[in-house]
């Protein structure tokens, strides 16, 4: 059996990978819900979006689904927690996943445009509105949650929905919402050609260069603004300007913010003329500002922001070594079944989406 603190390391990089997964996937198709009602200037032109990613979104969603699983049972002090502050926010963001299968599955049942017109808001507010709010949950990790555990290790929440609305948080709503429509808007490129695939490009830049500014500023933020964490060697919390910046103190650790920002540059500039390069720079810069993101706060999961002391980390807010152990054998065996699979169907259901093809498969598309 591994040792347990190998094991608490494994499990902080899978459930990081499955995010990363997460956002890799299902945020293309997010990102082209959020650009819906925009870029598609007609019924058809809507369709033709709509179908450039139905083939793969519900499976997409395998990777939040497993990812949250993972939490659950790899870090449950984690979940409770989290999940005791941020009912609210995840309720809004389950409520307005809720209308993503429902407009794609009932907007063409009628072809009324009022109908529609209204599916197509919806599949906007369930695209733009989690995209945005995961953002604004992780930026909170930065600031602290308000929590401290009781006698019986319970957490005790303090907090607000209200209070979680700190313009920092707000940022990295701004950088998560840009990232995914900077994805999707060049994934549909992708698929597309003709006026839709040059309203995309336009996208695609502004996005880059919201997501762009939007993380350099951050970085300043949490170098000037923010105090951060430290966990010192007889584990004991301390805090200080600048703390969530010392994991860059290894000069190795600079690629992952430098990644990040290569990606943008490689998207924005390939949008026009390049769409898989284009794809592999929004790609890049997702998994380069996570890994920013993971590699900062570590080895903090939830900081607390009124008792320090009881903050959850890597190494003591996970399951019991067996359990670690045994989920660990699982997702060797699983996590390659689904990236199979996953390639596969993207690979066996390739292909540009164009008006004449929305025409002549009209009773069957979405």
């Amino acid at each position: 059996m591994p040792e347990y603190e190998t094991l608490q390391l494994v499990w902080w990089l899978l459930i990081g990978t499955l995010f990363a997964g997460f956002a890799l996937t299902d945020g293309f198709d997010i990102g082209v819900g959020a650009l819906l009602p925009f870029v598609g200037k007609t019924d058809t032109e809507r369709r033709i979006l709509i179908n450039a990613i139905a083939p793969h979104w519900d499976g997409n969603q395998v990777w939040f689904v497993l990812a949250a699983g993972a939490v659950f049972a790899a870090w449950p002090p984690v979940y409770g927690t989290v999940f005791s502050l941020m009912y609210l926010p995840m309720v809004l963001i389950l409520f307005a996943l809720f209308f993503r299968p429902v407009g794609f599955d009932y907007r063409s049942k009628l072809e009324d445009p009022r109908w529609r017109k209204f599916w197509d808001w919806g599949i906007f507010a369930g695209s733009a509105v989690p995209a945005f709010l995961f953002g604004v949950a992780f930026g909170n990790l930065f600031l602290g949650v308000p929590f401290q555990l009781d006698e019986f290790q319970r957490p005790l929440v303090s907090g607000t929905f209200f209070s979680m609305l700190h313009p920092f948080a707000l940022l990295i709503g701004v950088l998560s919402l840009s990232l995914l429509v900077l994805h999707g808007a060049v994934y549909a490129q992708w698929r597309t050609e003709g006026v839709i695939r040059e309203r995309l490009t336009v996208y695609a830049r502004s996005a880059a260069q919201v997501a762009f500014a939007s993380f350099v500023l951050a970085g300043i933020w949490l170098w000037s603004g923010i105090d951060g964490y430290r966990l010192d060697a007889a584990v004991q919390v301390s805090q200080a300007p600048g703390a969530w910046l010392d994991v860059y103190s290894h000069g190795e650790m600079i690629l992952l913010p430098l990644l990040g920002m290569a990606g943008l540059i490689m998207a924005s500039r390939n949008a026009d003329r390049s769409p898989g390069r284009s794809f592999f720079g929004s790609s890049l810069a997702i998994f380069g500002v996570m890994a920013t993101g993971g590699a900062s706060l570590f080895p903090f999961i939830v900081p607390s922001s009124i008792a320090p002391a009881d903050s959850l980390t890597v190494f003591n807010g996970t399951s019991s070594q067996y359990t670690l152990t045994v989920m660990m054998w699982a997702a060797i065996i699983f996590m390659p079944l689904v990236i199979g699979y996953t390639l596969w169907c993207y690979r066996a259901m390739w292909g540009r989406v164009t008006a004449k093809y929305i025409d002549q498969n009209s009773h069957s598309l979405y």
